[in-house]
Order: C-alpha cells, then sequence, then structure tokens
C-alpha cells in the first residue's frame, strides 16, 4: 500500500508542477501582449503632446503652474492651432482645440504635468496607461519662451 502511494506522489507532483509552470508562460504572455497593445497606445499620446508642447509658449499655459505639484490636465496656446487642452475621461486621452474633441489615445489611466518654480521653462509629462497591467512613460519637454 505504500508503493502505491509513494508511485501517486511521484506521479502528481511532476504533473502539478508542469501544470504550474505552463500557467505562468500563458499568464507572461498574455501580460506581454497587453503591455504592447499599452505601449502603442501610450506612443500615440506622447506623440500628440509632444508636439503640441513643442509650440507652446510658457507664458499660456494654464492648470499646470510652475508650483512643483502635479496636475491631471493642461491648457495651452498653441503657435498655430490656438488653444488646446488634453484631459482623461473614462481612461481616454481626448485633446479638445476649437471647442472639438478628439480622442488621442485609449486605455490611459493617469496624466501628470509639473512645472518646477526654480524651471518653468521644463515640463515633465507622465503618461501610465492601465489595462490589467501598466505602463509609466516621462518625458520632459522645454517650451518656448
Amino acid at each position: 500500500m505504500d508503493k502505491i502511494k509513494i508511485i501517486i506522489v511521484c506521479l502528481l507532483v511532476p504533473f502539478f508542477v508542469l501544470a504550474a509552470f505552463t500557467f505562468h508562460k500563458i499568464k507572461s504572455k498574455e501580460e506581454f501582449q497587453q503591455k504592447a497593445v499599452l505601449a502603442k497606445e501610450m506612443r500615440k499620446a506622447m506623440e500628440h503632446l509632444m508636439l503640441d508642447l513643442l509650440k507652446a509658449r510658457k507664458d499660456t499655459i494654464l492648470n499646470a503652474p510652475a508650483d512643483g505639484l502635479w496636475h491631471n490636465r493642461i491648457a495651452f496656446t498653441h503657435a498655430k492651432q490656438g488653444a488646446l487642452e488634453y484631459w482623461i475621461k473614462d481612461g481616454h486621452l481626448l485633446r479638445i482645440n476649437n471647442g472639438k474633441t478628439i480622442l488621442i489615445a485609449d486605455d490611459i489611466g493617469d496624466l501628470r504635468i509639473r512645472r518646477q518654480p526654480q524651471t518653468p521653462d521644463i515640463m515633465e509629462v507622465q503618461i501610465e496607461a492601465q489595462n490589467n497591467v501598466s505602463l509609466i512613460s516621462n518625458l520632459k519637454v522645454r517650451i518656448n519662451q
């Protein structure tokens, strides 16, 4: 009877180890695929925001004063397009220009913007994309005088 128990244990232990390893591999592959989708959305968000901020002027930035605190929306005047605003609603990064709201990226969980009092012409931007996993991207942009 003891030999049967030993044989059963010797068969079940490798089975459970193999099952756990397989589960871990599947979970890792799903996380990788989710992160790839989030990276694509984050790239779209950073691309739009960075290009617009490069054309902004320091004296026209609203909602992100040079106080060293993080803010979750930004409004500014673009050199050619006029007033622009970026903010997040229900996991979507939105851009408002001349009263028109444009969807920039999905699965964006947070947008954080700050300027330091010592360097008000440098804007720090953090974008966090989330969908079961999360990615965070950081960007610094020098704002025109």
